[in-house]
């Protein structure tokens, strides 16, 4: 098996010097966990850097800590403390994670700003160099994070032999907030040097996508971006936890010595809890604020519940966490004033950390995990709460954490709004022990059957699944020999789509009524006694009857319909479809209704949910819970949905534009055939003709055509050509 280099900002190995001696620990959190694996395979790598400034290692210390990492599979990268502060501190995390969480940026000075930019670049560039020096040709090398978007570029130029992965573990933001960014389109460049590239949710990837297209990278289409000489993955790969871990921590003797010790602490309370890095994402001051509000609402609950809140140290050494861990500790005061009693504090507050036994333990017992940050990729906290109980209990979680897509079953609410918090804690202490018990039981089965080490495998097999290549773009010398091709010919046949190949896409589909030249080029060809013209449609017959009456001959709805040139009479080739569109429709037009300018439209043998001029996020977010109910009824009724250019098609599985062409060719010869479409639809199409046919995808996306348009203008300006 090839080598595996992985790369982060930090090893899973940290270093510290104290005293004058060098001390070795194992890092913790879910990446290293997850991608310890890898490391028992000695021919793996991880590379980053050690945690320790430069500046305070001799030659010898850098000689020790470089041998002892490389036992544990290890390479360093050394960074000076200017570095640290620059790279890390500075564009890393004054900028990029505000910006990535859709948070305000507060700007540096030009020169600061401009001096932090140039050290990122800088430091990109040395990780490049480092793992050149030390990636085994044609192996796979996987860069996490937000520290690093520069880096997949340089290694796509120094290993263009290699898989490249990058996974992005913060959310990405709509671009309305990326664009804000003064380095974005390079930071967008510099990741789509990955083949494949990973972000936590569904919404995540659109967004990307839409920053990709904007910028005009490209169109991204099913996941798939194709660049001038090779395609890019990009796709959602939400992380999680290692459940056994966590599922199996009540058996350690430590963890049920933390369980006796916090039962004593909290005894005849309900306990609220929160663990959390102290980061300005997580909502710590919102959260207080609405704990706050809840017992002046409730009175009856004061001396009965207990908000067990801990703030790991995080980041310390920017002036926005200084001022944060301040802002908190007086909420925290303030709050055990105004309500506490002699023995009772309200808020029981940590802003040490804990180990991981402890936390497990608090978990164990606690009643309501309330997890709320303002804006999180993943949030795993969440899924740890869940894994680590042995009973149930209430998760209260922000719609905007990644892990809400997946834990559907817990309190979603809205960080930024004080009366959805306080009404989910109101909820949560007086919630019927069986929705509780039923929601646990939903959870912890989606977060047992994806794992940690099921995440990594999913990635690495993406990665190492070769993408095709991209198609040939159908040029000036591809224009000569399929001309010449086409004079040649005897019997000719042309399958084309209209929408996106003839006609120009549009935002309702009724607008999209052919223009006068380009019907009159379609029927001048059709005029044509060697050419049979059909036009492959997934419109409904009555609109393709309205547009070209009976000049050509016509696949209608995919297939479902068929007429020949001159006819008048359309012959029906599937079973009638009003049961099952009587079921599907009503549903369909409910989650249309909650999806800004999303509407549906009914063919006689297919349902349509448009939402292409809907926004990302309402759109992204229905689409997936939409999906989610029409599973088992697209099972009964033996449909399947298809995801087009903003589109969800629902029709029966052996429908498809394919076997027009396959009729027409087993009632005919030809020796000339051209098709072309523009969706994933008309795939079927291309691979329904013989190899040596003339198959044309006009737009971007990954396809088994074997030539690429990039617009309708450029295609009918092609068939200009033929008619010449």
């Amino acid at each position: 098996m090839p080598q595996v280099l992985i790369v982060s900002n930090r090893l899973p190995v940290s270093v510290t010097k104290e005293s004058g001696k060098l001390s070795f620990s194992a890092s913790l959190g879910g990446v290293a966990t997850g991608l310890a694996s890898y490391l028992e395979d000695g021919n793996n790598l991880w590379l980053g850097w050690p945690g320790i400034a430069n500046d305070i290692l001799d030659d010898a210390e850098r000689a020790e800590i470089t041998a002892e990492l490389a036992k544990r599979n290890c390479i360093p990268v050394f960074l000076s403390q200017q570095e640290v502060d620059d790279f890390y501190s500075g564009f890393s995390n004054s900028i990029l994670w505000p910006t990535l969480h859709s948070m305000k940026v507060k700007a540096p000075a030009e020169a600061v700003r401009k001096q932090w930019w140039r050290t990122y670049q800088q430091v990109n560039k040395r990780f490049a160099e480092e793992i050149t020096n030390n990636a085994a040709n044609a192996g796979t090398v996987w860069v996490h994070d937000y520290h690093f978007m520069l880096l997949p570029e340089l290694l796509k130029d120094y290993l263009p032999n290699n898989q490249i992965g990058y996974f992005l573990h913060t959310p990405f933001p709509p671009h309305k907030t990326f664009k804000k960014l003064l380095h974005g389109k390079q930071l967008l460049k510099g990741i789509l040097g990955a083949d494949v590239i990973g972000l936590q949710t569904k919404l995540d990837a659109a967004q990307f996508s839409e920053a990709v297209e904007h910028y005009g990278f490209g169109t991204v289409e099913d996941g798939i971006l194709q660049l001038s000489h090779r395609m890019v993955q990009i796709t959602d790969f939400p992380i999680s936890i290692d459940y056994e871990k966590f599922a199996s921590a009540h058996e350690l003797p430590a963890v049920q010595q933390a369980v006796r010790e916090f039962r004593k602490k909290y005894k005849g309370l309900k306990i609220i809890t929160g663990v959390d890095r102290l980061d300005i994402t997580k909502g710590f001051v919102e959260r207080l604020e609405a704990y706050r509000e809840f017992l002046r609402r409730n009175p009856r609950q004061r001396g009965k519940v207990v908000f067990a809140l801990v703030g790991a140290p995080s980041r310390g050494d920017l002036a926005a966490y200084k001022q944060l861990s301040q802002k908190v500790s007086k909420l925290v005061e303030e709050i055990n004033q105004t309500y506490g009693k002699r023995n009772w504090a309200p808020v029981d507050y940590n802003d040490k950390g804990l180990p991981f036994e402890s936390v497990a333990g608090l978990f164990q017992i606690a009643d309501v995990a309330f997890v709320t940050p303002l804006r999180d990729g993943m949030n795993l906290v969440a899924k740890e709460f869940i894994a680590s109980k042995k009973r149930s209990g209430v998760l209260i979680l922000s719609s905007t954490a990644g892990a809400a897509a997946e834990l559907s079953d817990a309190l979603l609410v809205d960080a930024n709004k004080q009366e959805s918090l306080v009404a989910a804690l109101e909820k949560s202490l007086s919630m019927r022990k069986t929705d509780i018990v039923r929601r646990f039981k939903g959870m912890r089965k989606q977060i047992s059957g994806h794992t940690i080490h099921d995440w990594s495998k999913e990635f690495m097999k993406a990665l190492n699944q070769p993408l095709p290549m991209p198609t040939r773009l159908l040029g000036v010398n591809a224009h000569k020999k399929i001309v010449t091709a086409y004079q040649t010919a005897e019997r000719r046949a042309l399958f084309l789509d209209y929408d996106g190949v003839i006609g120009e896409l549009v935002a309702r589909p009724e607008m999209a009524k052919p223009t006068k030249a380009r019907l009159g080029l379609l029927r001048r060809l059709s005029a044509d006694p060697k050419n049979d013209v059909f036009i492959v449609s997934g419109r409904d017959l009555q609109t393709l009857d309205e547009w070209f009456g009976n000049d050509f001959s016509f696949g209608a709805e995919h297939g479902a319909f068929r007429r020949a040139k001159g006819k008048t009479k359309w012959e029906h080739r599937l079973g009638d479809a009003t049961t099952w569109k009587r079921a599907l429709k009503p549903l369909l037009a409910q989650y249309a209704s909650q999806t800004p300018s999303a509407h549906v439209e009914e063919k006689s043998t297919a349902l349509v949910w448009h939402y292409r001029e809907s926004p990302p996020y309402s759109a992204q977010k229905n689409l997936v819970l939409l999906k989610k109910v029409l599973k088992p009824l697209l099972k009964d009724f033996g449909l399947k949905a298809y995801d087009g250019k903003k589109i969800l098609e629902i029709k029966p599985k052996d429908m498809n534009k394919g076997t027009v062409i396959k009729d027409a060719l087993k009632a005919k010869d030809y020796d000339f055939i051209l098709t072309a479409g523009d969706d994933y639809t008309d795939e079927a199409m291309f691979n329904a003709v013989p190899d040596w046919a003339i198959s044309v995808k006009v737009g971007s996306g990954i396809t088994d055509a074997r030539y690429r348009t990039p617009n309708p203008s450029t295609f009918v300006a092609f068939l200009e050509k033929l008619r010449d």
